[in-house]
């Protein structure tokens, strides 16, 4: 602790002490001795009243001199100041400023009982406290989105209520950006002659500080300036290890059933050290007491990730929910992750073979059927021939086969009827096949048909081209070993669409390398088509015994049954998410997974009147829907959606200090410290004022006796 000036020129001021001394010394009495030997007596008095007399003036000297002394050194506003741990070189006089406090998810990482967050708020009720009394001051809560700072005050009440009233987000925080928000607020004009600083308590996680960018700079009347900046570590120097679910992903596996689904985490260790035999949890369901239904463990290389792959089933199709959780550790928002997932349900078809035979593998629907009776298959089915078609009702079934079917009568209306409904329709062709017939019962559900191209007449089988791999039931072909299993499919026969009556709407999903259209789809009504321009037997083409052909039918049926497998998007706390709902229901709140619910009216909507409103989802997990449909208000299933933790908030390793202060400006502008009281300045010029006022009422005291 040492002794320090505000103003150091006024202290000058104080030789203004040695006045009274002068004048006494100046108009002193000099006594004449008078030879008088008959007043021993009367001198002897006078002796006695020159002591009290003496006494008087001295202390009417020291109060007129510790008067002045005092009123002096007041001027010049001398302060005690304690220097903390990692003080730069800063400026004296009053400042302006900007305490940053840390808000982002990693700060809820827990140190002993305490989170990292609460020390940090601690940290800046210190700083408060060391502020002077000509000191402005603003806080900056630092969690999503760069904020903009208030300009610097002197309401200390206000400043404390600020940052009691802050709150840790989930989501991630650009510490970088911050800072640029706070050297605005210094740029304030009512603060340009102050100088500038900024303390900033956070965890050092370097993902938060983009060094890359420019630093801080206030502008002032003299041009941009570099802040001196006191950076408080929350975390006392101590390494912050932590294991997270960084990633999450469900792909159907057929070969766990219709119904089972391969869940792949990928988990990050963001420590010096690799972590062995990590308890991972698998459960079909966001609720944290659902049983568990497959567990495992995983090895995590030191400050890289692993991935866990996982296999879980779930008993009935609709939407659902899978989560995957590790050991609990210091950092919880990461440790669990959920998925939302809409699991196929059973879809009924209806297989109508145009060409039965006694020999199965010459059956024209014999290696469909067995493809959607496989045990992974969501579809069951019911096989007729063309004569039993009387028997069944289309709209009993969700999608119809028709497989090389020459005619069907007067269930032609029925069949339209249905698929304009809503209903699906799958038509592969053959030799049975009457165009011409064909074209008038089919009519406005596939295009009009032309001739049959006999390929090995041109030069060897065709091979399908040009495959639309966007569309769903195609999607799992796009690579690898499933994408040549479907393009080594070879065609014999096959037949040729008019090219002028192709019609409105229709879409090619594959071609064969001659151009010609091999999968079309159309929409009649509300329904689905698709037509196959060739046979599912082996008389024009080897397809049917291909390992694409399978899960192709497979595909087809369940999404023209409308119960295709439907990715559901996830999002990232804090990112902007539009609430899409299914015609006929009207929104009425999100549930959050802690249980808040937001009301519909209080979320904004971007878009003109009447657009779907938008949230910003602020906490991790299995955020759910509310709607009114026919009078009903119900939680729709369908419409949860999952949110994740910024995988960013996840890597809590450590920005090095040398680099973070370099980019600050050197130790001339910045300090790491654990301490962010800094220098603390206590005023002692109102002290002195009082002594002052005391040594002036016992002057007057003095001089009025």
């Amino acid at each position: 602790m040492n002794l320090g000036f505000v103003h150091p020129a006024l202290a000058w001021g104080a030789l203004a002490a040695l006045l009274p001394l002068l004048v006494h010394l100046f108009f002193r009495r000099r006594p004449r001795p008078v030879s008088f030997p008959a007043v021993e007596f009367i001198l002897r008095a006078r002796r006695e009243t020159q002591r009290r007399l003496r006494l008087r003036r001295i202390l009417l000297f020291a109060a007129r001199t510790a008067l002045l002394l005092l009123v002096a050194l007041a001027l010049a506003r001398p302060e005690l100041r304690r220097e903390g741990g990692g003080t730069v070189a800063a400026t004296t006089g009053p400042a302006a400023v900007a305490l940053v406090l840390d808000a982002s998810a990693s700060m809820t990482y827990r140190r002993g009982d305490e989170p990292l967050f609460e020390r940090a708020r601690a940290d800046l009720g210190d700083a408060i406290g060391a502020l002077g009394s000509s000191d402005a001051a603003t806080l900056i809560v630092c969690g999503g989105p760069a904020p903009s700072a208030p300009a610097p005050s002197y309401d200390r009440a206000a400043l404390r209520r600020a940052l009691r009233d802050a709150r840790p987000t989930m989501s991630y925080a650009d510490v970088g950006a911050c800072l640029g928000a706070a050297a605005v607020a210094l740029s304030d004009p009512a603060v340009a002659t102050l100088a500038k600083r900024i303390v900033v308590a956070t965890d050092l996680a370097a993902t938060s500080w983009r060094l890359g960018g420019p630093p801080p700079e206030v502008n002032g009347p003299k041009g941009p300036q570099r802040p001196e900046v006191r950076v408080v570590d929350a975390a006392r120097g101590s390494e912050l290890p932590n294991r997270a679910v960084v990633d999450l992903a469900a792909e159907p596996d057929l070969a766990s059933g219709p119904r089972g689904y391969r869940v792949t985490a990928t988990l990050a260790n963001a420590s010096a050290e690799p972590v062995n035999d990590v308890r991972i949890e698998l459960r079909t369901s966001a609720a944290p007491t659902a049983p568990v239904a497959v567990q495992g463990f995983v090895e995590i290389p030191a400050g890289g990730t692993a991935k866990k792959t996982l296999v879980a089933s779930f008993e009935k199709g609709g939407p659902a929910s899978v989560s995957v959780a590790l050991a609990p550790d210091a950092l919880a928002l990461d440790d669990a992750r959920v998925l939302a997932v809409a699991v196929p349900r059973d879809a009924k078809a209806l297989v109508v073979d145009g060409s039965p035979s006694p020999v199965k593998f010459r059956d024209e629907a014999f290696f469909l059927e067995a493809a959607l009776q496989s045990s992974a298959s969501p579809v069951r089915t019911t096989l007729v021939d063309v004569g039993g078609l009387a028997q069944h009702r289309f709209a009993d079934f969700d999608v119809v086969f028709l497989l090389n079917v020459r005619e069907l009568g007067p269930r032609a209306v029925e069949l339209r009827s249905f698929v304009e409904q809503g209903g699906g329709l799958f038509v592969a062709l053959g030799s049975e096949v009457d165009f011409e017939l064909a074209d008038k019962e089919l009519a406005g559900l596939v295009p009009p048909l032309h001739v049959v191209k006999t390929a090995t007449d041109t030069g060897g089988p065709a091979r399908f081209d040009a495959v639309d791999f966007s569309h769903p039931a195609l999607a799992i072909f796009a690579s690898g070993d499933a994408r040549e299993g479907l393009l080594g499919a070879r065609t014999y026969k096959y037949a040729l669409i008019r090219p002028e009556r192709r019609g409105e709407g229709a879409r090619t999903l594959a071609s064969f390398d001659d151009g010609a259209p091999a999968l079309v789809e159309t929409h009649p009504g509300r329904g689905r088509v698709i037509l196959f321009t060739s046979s599912v037997d082996r008389d024009w083409s080897d397809w049917s015994i291909r390992t694409s052909f399978l899960p192709a039918m497979q595909r087809f049926a369940a999404y023209l049954a409308g119960v295709e497998e439907r990715r559901v998007v996830s999002s990232v706390v804090g990112a902007t998410r539009t609430v899409e709902l299914e015609q006929g229901q009207t929104l009425k709140a999100l549930v959050a997974p802690d249980g808040r619910e937001l009301a519909a009216d209080s979320l904004p909507r971007p878009g003109p009147p009447g657009s779907p409103p938008v949230v910003v989802p602020d906490a991790p997990g299995l955020w759910e829907v509310r709607v009114e449909s026919r009078g009903e208000v119900r939680l729709d299933p369908a419409l949860a959606f999952a949110v994740f933790p910024d995988p960013r908030e996840s890597d809590t390793r450590r920005v090095a200090p040398a680099e973070l202060t370099a980019w600050l400006g050197g130790a001339d502008h910045a300090a790491l410290a654990q301490d962010a009281r800094g220098e603390r300045r206590i005023p002692l010029w109102s002290v002195l004022l009082a002594l002052a006022l005391a040594a002036f009422v016992a002057e007057s005291a003095l001089a009025a006796r």
